[in-house]
């Protein structure tokens, strides 16, 4: 008799932990693939700090986020102790195809907002380059999207490669290559490829600035004709990183691409500022200007975000 109760109240504890689970909300897949990453690190004060972070985000999750979590943490084994001795073959820098690890940062923000009126917003970007020798890869990427009242107001998203030859402490030449597609730009799509020379005006830890240049060409189909834009481009940038404290950065970014039919502009401002060795807080401001957009379209687009980076 004891023993059939001590079973039944063990069904039934097991089926409301079960009917728990099922009833939490799901977490955004931007703030899982945050808490997915961290995991990976298996480390876990890295873990709490980005769960905290997370839920300062999605503050409506903080349950869900802070179950997962715990659970996670408790299925981490314990490191065994460093011998001093690696396994690990070292790494060559020779050539543009060496094998060398990737430095960046992926930027995710979002926002809700319901009542009288409904919207949403998200981003999220990734920038990463990889060093070899004299080579560097740079790769960017983005996706912006928003709605109001389950209208969208913004979906855009694209990227861009760029390699680069060293040839001394401050000269280096450069292939880059982009595309972006913007649903409100007026633009099917836009096509840039092009190469030239940069140099670095100040390179050391704290500041750092470069600019570079060179001829391009761009393909632009237009939405509302159907005509094509095939221009030879002249394309610029700017690119600024000031280490202000520890933890603490500022970015500016300008870059333009001249073509006789149209000038675009775009500037990126950004402050970052580090809560862990891999998780940052950023606020940026970023501003488009098109000098003779397609016809109906607007000259100048801004967008302002607050967004959690994983840096690695």
């Amino acid at each position: 008799m004891l023993l059939a109760r001590s079973v039944c109240l063990s069904l039934t504890a097991s089926i409301a932990m079960t009917a728990a689970a099922m009833a939490q909300p799901a977490i955004p897949d931007i703030a899982q693939a945050m808490l997915d990453a961290a995991y990976e690190t298996g480390d876990p004060a890295e873990i709490a700090a980005v769960a905290r972070a997370v839920k300062a985000v999605f503050p409506e999750y903080e349950t869900t986020i802070e179950d997962q979590t715990t659970a996670r943490i408790a299925k981490l084994e314990p490191a065994e102790p460093s011998t001093g001795v690696t396994d690990e073959l070292p790494v060559q820098n020779g050539g543009v195809l060496a094998i060398s690890p990737w430095k960046g940062k992926i930027n995710a923000g979002a926002s809700f907002a319901s009542g009288n009126s409904d919207n949403l917003a998200a981003s999220i970007s990734v920038d990463a380059v990889r060093e070899a020798g004299n080579w560097s890869h740079h790769i960017t990427g983005f996706y912006d999207y928003a709605e109001s009242n389950d209208v969208a107001t913004q979906n855009r998203f694209g990227g861009a490669y760029e390699l680069d030859y060293l040839f001394n402490e401050h000269i280096y030449a450069y292939g880059r290559v982009s595309y972006e597609d913007d649903a409100f730009s007026g633009f099917d799509y836009r096509l840039f490829t092009g190469a030239g020379l940069g140099y670095f005006l100040f390179k050391s830890e704290p500041f750092t600035w470069s600019v570079e240049g060179g001829p391009g060409y761009r393909y632009s189909p237009i939405d509302l004709t159907r005509e094509v834009e095939e221009e030879f481009a002249l394309y610029g940038s700017t690119s600024l990183d000031w280490f202000i404290s520890e933890g603490v950065v500022f970015e500016q970014d300008v870059n333009i691409t001249w073509t006789s039919p149209t000038t675009t502009i775009q500037s990126i401002t950004a402050l970052t500022t580090k809560l862990t060795e891999s998780i940052s807080t950023g606020l940026s401001f970023e501003y488009r200007h098109e000098t003779e957009p397609p016809l109906g379209r607007d000259n100048t687009d801004t967008i302002a975000r607050a967004t959690l980076i994983y840096g690695f």
